[in-house]
Protein backbone atom coordinates (compact mmCIF):
# COMPACT_ATOMS: atom_id res chain seq x y z
CA UNK A 1 0.00 0.00 0.00
CA UNK A 2 1.30 3.46 -0.90
CA UNK A 3 0.70 5.03 2.52
CA UNK A 4 2.91 2.41 4.18
CA UNK A 5 5.63 3.00 1.58
CA UNK A 6 5.51 6.76 2.05
CA UNK A 7 5.67 6.33 5.83
CA UNK A 8 8.74 4.06 5.46
CA UNK A 9 10.38 6.61 3.15
CA UNK A 10 9.62 9.38 5.63
CA UNK A 11 10.89 7.48 8.68
CA UNK A 12 14.03 6.42 6.80
CA UNK A 13 14.88 10.05 6.00
CA UNK A 14 14.14 11.25 9.51
CA UNK A 15 16.17 8.47 11.17
CA UNK A 16 18.80 8.06 8.40
CA UNK A 17 18.07 4.33 8.15
CA UNK A 18 19.41 3.14 4.77
CA UNK A 19 17.87 -0.35 4.99
CA UNK A 20 14.45 1.07 5.81
CA UNK A 21 14.86 3.53 2.95
CA UNK A 22 15.73 0.82 0.45
CA UNK A 23 12.67 -1.18 1.54
CA UNK A 24 10.45 1.62 0.17
CA UNK A 25 11.88 1.22 -3.36
CA UNK A 26 11.12 -1.42 -5.97
CA UNK A 27 14.23 -3.49 -6.82
CA UNK A 28 14.56 -1.74 -10.21
CA UNK A 29 13.52 1.75 -9.03
CA UNK A 30 14.86 4.82 -10.83
CA UNK A 31 15.78 8.06 -9.03
CA UNK A 32 16.35 11.16 -11.14
CA UNK A 33 18.83 13.74 -9.87
CA UNK A 34 17.64 17.27 -9.07
CA UNK A 35 20.86 18.59 -10.62
CA UNK A 36 20.77 17.24 -14.17
CA UNK A 37 18.81 15.01 -16.50
CA UNK A 38 22.09 13.21 -17.28
CA UNK A 39 22.28 11.41 -13.94
CA UNK A 40 19.92 8.81 -12.61
CA UNK A 41 20.29 5.95 -10.18
CA UNK A 42 18.71 2.61 -11.03
CA UNK A 43 18.16 -0.36 -8.71
CA UNK A 44 19.11 -0.97 -5.10
CA UNK A 45 22.84 -1.35 -5.89
CA UNK A 46 22.98 2.24 -7.18
CA UNK A 47 20.46 3.60 -4.67
CA UNK A 48 22.33 2.34 -1.59
CA UNK A 49 25.34 4.67 -1.96
CA UNK A 50 23.00 7.54 -2.86
CA UNK A 51 20.97 7.00 0.32
CA UNK A 52 24.12 6.59 2.42
CA UNK A 53 25.44 9.92 1.15
CA UNK A 54 22.07 11.69 1.46
CA UNK A 55 21.48 10.41 4.98
CA UNK A 56 25.03 11.41 5.91
CA UNK A 57 24.47 15.04 4.89
CA UNK A 58 20.78 15.83 5.48
CA UNK A 59 19.94 17.11 8.95
CA UNK A 60 16.77 18.33 10.66
CA UNK A 61 14.42 16.71 8.12
CA UNK A 62 10.86 18.03 8.50
CA UNK A 63 8.09 16.81 6.22
CA UNK A 64 5.39 19.33 5.31
CA UNK A 65 3.38 17.86 2.42
CA UNK A 66 2.21 14.46 1.24
CA UNK A 67 -0.42 14.47 -1.46
CA UNK A 68 -1.54 12.32 -4.36
CA UNK A 69 -3.20 9.01 -5.00
CA UNK A 70 -2.29 5.31 -4.95
CA UNK A 71 -0.07 5.54 -8.05
CA UNK A 72 1.55 8.98 -7.75
CA UNK A 73 2.53 10.87 -4.60
CA UNK A 74 4.31 14.17 -4.03
CA UNK A 75 6.14 14.62 -0.76
CA UNK A 76 7.88 17.81 0.35
CA UNK A 77 10.31 18.26 3.18
CA UNK A 78 12.84 20.79 4.39
CA UNK A 79 16.26 19.97 5.80
CA UNK A 80 19.73 21.37 6.26
CA UNK A 81 22.90 20.55 4.36
CA UNK A 82 25.67 22.13 6.37
CA UNK A 83 24.62 25.75 6.89
CA UNK A 84 22.14 25.79 4.01
CA UNK A 85 18.40 25.27 4.30
CA UNK A 86 16.91 23.19 1.47
CA UNK A 87 13.41 22.26 0.48
CA UNK A 88 12.95 19.15 -1.62
CA UNK A 89 9.90 17.93 -3.48
CA UNK A 90 9.86 14.34 -4.65
CA UNK A 91 7.41 13.07 -7.26
CA UNK A 92 6.97 9.37 -6.54
CA UNK A 93 5.51 6.92 -9.06
CA UNK A 94 4.46 3.74 -7.30
CA UNK A 95 4.31 0.26 -8.79
CA UNK A 96 1.47 -2.26 -8.38
CA UNK A 97 2.94 -3.35 -5.03
CA UNK A 98 2.91 0.24 -3.77
CA UNK A 99 6.72 0.56 -3.84
CA UNK A 100 8.55 3.53 -5.30
CA UNK A 101 9.27 2.68 -8.94
CA UNK A 102 10.34 6.18 -10.04
CA UNK A 103 11.38 9.27 -8.11
CA UNK A 104 12.09 12.70 -9.56
CA UNK A 105 13.63 15.21 -7.16
CA UNK A 106 13.34 19.01 -7.16
CA UNK A 107 15.38 21.18 -4.75
CA UNK A 108 15.21 24.87 -3.87
CA UNK A 109 16.52 27.48 -3.16
CA UNK A 110 19.55 27.76 -5.45
CA UNK A 111 22.13 28.04 -2.63
CA UNK A 112 20.69 24.85 -1.13
CA UNK A 113 20.82 23.06 -4.49
CA UNK A 114 24.45 24.05 -5.00
CA UNK A 115 25.27 23.03 -1.40
CA UNK A 116 23.69 19.66 -2.19
CA UNK A 117 25.88 19.37 -5.30
CA UNK A 118 28.97 20.37 -3.28
CA UNK A 119 28.25 17.82 -0.53
CA UNK A 120 26.78 14.91 -2.47
CA UNK A 121 28.78 14.94 -5.73
CA UNK A 122 32.24 14.16 -4.37
CA UNK A 123 30.89 11.60 -1.88
CA UNK A 124 28.85 9.75 -4.50
CA UNK A 125 31.82 9.75 -6.90
CA UNK A 126 34.04 8.29 -4.14
CA UNK A 127 31.48 5.57 -3.35
CA UNK A 128 31.43 4.70 -7.05
CA UNK A 129 35.22 4.30 -7.07
CA UNK A 130 35.82 7.53 -9.03
CA UNK A 131 38.48 9.23 -6.89
CA UNK A 132 39.69 11.68 -9.53
CA UNK A 133 36.11 12.75 -10.24
CA UNK A 134 35.52 13.18 -6.49
CA UNK A 135 38.56 15.47 -6.20
CA UNK A 136 37.56 17.42 -9.30
CA UNK A 137 33.97 17.88 -8.12
CA UNK A 138 35.12 18.96 -4.67
CA UNK A 139 37.31 21.71 -6.17
CA UNK A 140 34.97 22.68 -9.03
CA UNK A 141 31.89 23.30 -6.91
CA UNK A 142 33.52 25.64 -4.36
CA UNK A 143 33.61 28.78 -6.60
CA UNK A 144 30.04 28.16 -7.75
CA UNK A 145 28.86 27.77 -4.17
CA UNK A 146 30.63 31.00 -3.14
CA UNK A 147 29.12 32.92 -6.08
CA UNK A 148 25.60 31.63 -5.43
CA UNK A 149 25.77 32.38 -1.71
CA UNK A 150 27.12 35.87 -2.36
CA UNK A 151 24.51 36.56 -5.04
CA UNK A 152 21.73 35.29 -2.81
CA UNK A 153 22.79 37.58 0.04
CA UNK A 154 23.75 40.69 -1.92
CA UNK A 155 22.37 40.75 -5.49
CA UNK A 156 18.99 39.00 -5.30
CA UNK A 157 17.58 41.40 -2.66
CA UNK A 158 18.23 44.29 -5.08
CA UNK A 159 15.52 42.91 -7.41
CA UNK A 160 12.88 42.55 -4.69
CA UNK A 161 10.34 45.09 -3.47
CA UNK A 162 11.75 48.10 -1.62
CA UNK A 163 11.59 47.79 2.15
Amino acid sequence: MSIETIERYRRALETRDVELGLSAYAPDAVVRSPLTSRVRFTGHAELRPLLEVAFGHLRDVRFSTDTGDASTRVVVYSARIGDEEVEEAAVLKLDEDGLIAEMTLFVRPLPGLVALMDAFGPDIARRNGRTFAARFLSVATKPLLAMVRSGDRRAVPLAGPRP
